[in-house]
């Protein structure tokens, strides 16, 4: 069921992502496009730009998907892929990855420079402004694939710096440091070149309305964080997410929210725009009134009319923190009692529970209630739903029409990319310290302290795994610090079983994997090149561990 989901959520995606960037404009009208007139004006550029903007991606669903095969969330149904996946049942093989993208995004990648190679041949036609911009947002996207491909296959794949000759299909594996030299080649040139706000006025140089959504200088500089905290280039990822810094984003706060403005970002309206300095990446949709929005229908609670398809684990709800700092622990007899109350906004704004309040009403995950827990599928297994991402003002069993934002990148992120790479550095822990209690700040959390790189990379991955839940992170976080075989390879996670006694509840700890062991190989840091790609590329060699 899920592969048909996810088709719909990309093709729902793909159709707002050109409202995003969408403006008011006169391309030349015609039965067909030559390619001089597809290159004649900057109108016609911006339309062929807007097309690379679906690489950005559409709404969570394959975010959520990632997280469940990850210990963050658990998919209630027991043949749903990503379980047979983390149970071993579908083991990934150079014939089958379900986090395969090799085809995807070389096509992505020659897509880009097949651009660029018309732009430098129609480059006359602009101004020098206007073919600078157009360069560095399709060299943005360029090195957006590549990395896509990187954080997969080991930093080593076909990489194209140009297109290639007519016939020739022979291609070798580029190195990591000549895939990681390239995407930062590209992003340096995005960064330098595009702005750090698009006019949204009539005299910019493109003559457009509006330029809402369009990638930015931040953007280039976020990405180049990412990718170089990838690449374990320590001070390049910090130097980066230093100059994100520098261009004033901020973490958003509402401090009269019970979630401190948290989880206020993930209700963010295209129809009614929450101001905020945090989002730095984003793809906004557009929908009419009369189009269905399917993540909330495939993932809400029944009693919502919705599928329930995934469910937080124990492993993740344990990791927030009460609202004075400490740590929760099921074996402080208070805490137990009463497992719900006075943990952090964090919770609140990302956690369906027993007892809470949604919609109106009180929601309750006991065995036996409408929304309680169960095995089998169609409700929870592990005691919880999410609360972050969805929409709270939609009806219950009504039709899902939203026009919520995907953040692809947010400043959390960029300040925990920051923290991270100046841990790994000589003398950077105070400043790894400083840039973490910022995240921490925004909700409340008191400032925590670390002596060593160890105790702060402790903290670190909990702090990502909490800020960052459901975005897609938790799975590669685990892959890329070499903790898959250890956190996610013969464990089994845990679910909450509450049970109602007389008035009051009780809660025991269960494992939501039903007795199966989790699976997670070694060599699955590093996923094998394709079959397909092999058969036809008699230069390209498979990795030694796949052999």
């Amino acid at each position: 069921m899920m592969k048909s989901i996810n088709k719909f959520l990309t093709i729902l995606a793909a159709s707002a992502g050109l409202s995003l960037v969408s403006c008011d404009i006169d391309p030349v009208l015609t039965d067909s496009y030559p390619e001089d007139v597809a290159w004649s004006n900057a109108d016609n550029l911006r339309l062929n730009l807007n097309g690379f903007y679906s690489l950005i991606g559409g709404y969570y669903g394959s975010e959520v998907e990632n997280d469940a095969c990850s210990d963050i969330l658990k998919m209630n149904g027991p043949r749903d892929s990503e379980n047979l996946f983390v149970f071993g049942s579908a083991p990934i093989t150079p014939s089958a990855n379900r986090f395969d993208l090799w085809k995807n995004r070389h096509t992505w990648q020659l897509s880009c420079c097949r651009f660029l190679r018309d732009l430098k041949e129609h480059r006359s036609n602009f101004t020098e402004e206007i073919a600078l911009e157009a360069e560095a947002e399709a060299r943005f996207f360029r090195a957006l694939a590549n990395f896509d491909l990187a954080k997969r296959y080991g930093a080593s794949f076909i990489l194209y710096k140009e297109l290639p000759e007519l016939g020739e299909k022979n291609h070798a594996r580029c190195t990591p440091d000549e895939c990681w030299d390239f995407i930062a080649e590209d992003l340096d040139f995005a960064a330098k070149y595009l702005p750090a706000k698009w006019n949204n006025g009539t005299t910019n140089p493109w003559g457009m309305e509006t330029h809402t959504g369009r990638i930015t200088k931040g953007a280039a500089y976020g990405l180049l964080a990412r990718a170089m905290l990838y690449a374990e280039r320590w001070k390049a990822a910090s130097d980066a997410a230093l100059e994100v810094k520098k261009l004033g984003y901020k973490l958003y706060k509402n401090p009269s929210r019970e979630d401190k403005g948290y989880g206020e970002l993930f209700t963010n309206r295209r129809s009614s725009v929450l101001s905020n300095q945090e989002s730095i990446i984003e793809f906004g949709y557009s929908y009419d009134n009369k189009m269905d929005y399917s993540f909330d229908y495939f993932y809400c609670p029944p009693s919502d009319g919705g599928y329930a398809e995934a469910s937080p684990t124990e492993d993740l709800v344990s990791a927030y923190q009460m609202a004075d700092g400490r740590d929760f622990d099921w074996t402080d007899p208070v805490m137990a009692a009463n497992p719900y109350s006075g943990r952090e906004p964090r919770f609140y704004a990302s956690i369906l529970y027993n007892g809470c309040q949604w919609k109106g009403q009180t929601l309750y995950t006991y065995e036996g209630s409408t929304d309680g827990y169960a095995l089998g599928g169609g409700t929870t297994c592990t005691g919880y739903y999410m609360r972050k991402l969805f929409d709270e003002a939609l009806p219950k069993n009504g039709m899902r029409s939203t026009d919520l934002t995907y953040y692809y990148m947010r400043y959390a992120e960029v300040l925990l990319i920051y923290a991270e790479a100046m841990a790994q550095q000589d003398g950077g822990l105070k400043e790894a310290l400083n840039a973490l209690n910022e995240v921490r700040a925004r909700v409340d959390l008191p400032a925590v302290s670390a002596s060593t790189k160890t105790e702060f990379m402790k903290l670190l991955r909990r702090e990502r795994m909490i800020e960052l839940a459901f975005e897609g992170h938790r799975f590669w976080d685990l892959r890329r610090w070499g903790l898959g075989t250890t956190v996610l390879n013969g464990t089994h996670m845990k679910g909450v079983k509450p049970m109602k006694v007389g008035d009051k509840f009780e809660y025991q700890l269960v494992d939501c994997d039903g007795g199966s062991t989790r699976v997670y190989l070694e060599k699955y840091n590093r996923f094998p090149i394709p079959l397909g790609e092999l058969q036809q590329n008699t230069s390209c060699e498979q990795f030694d561990e796949w052999k």
